[in-house]
């Protein structure tokens, strides 16, 4: 299926390293966007993992901290993660939505 609506997909929890955080996900052969948001307090713990990642503020403020660099980035601000640098993310003060791409994670 090539074409998607946000708003219709099911919505479910991202992974272990996402405390509280769920949305959609469209996976291709390769590449993996996802939509998600997460409450304030939460986010993704310190974690690494050899794909890069862009992740864009849509709305909230979220604390991303990539290997020792750390800032709180807003809306319409992005951040690249390179490939196995640890970083972790959280809300600042209230709901985040995030724009996440990367490739498909390996298993």
């Amino acid at each position: 299926m090539p074409f998607y609506n946000w708003g219709e997909m099911k919505r479910s929890v991202i992974s272990p390293q996402y405390s509280a955080a769920e949305g959609p996900t469209i996976k291709g052969a390769k590449v993996e966007v996802g939509r998600y948001r997460f409450a304030a307090g939460t986010g993704a713990k310190p974690h690494k993992h050899p794909e890069e990642q862009v992740i864009n503020v849509l709305s909230g403020k979220v604390r991303v901290r990539i290997g020792g660099e750390e800032r709180v980035l807003g809306p319409g601000d992005a951040a690249l993660i390179p490939p196995n640098t640890e970083h972790q993310a959280s809300a600042v003060d209230g709901e985040v939505e995030i724009l996440s791409c990367k490739d498909v994670v390996s298993k």
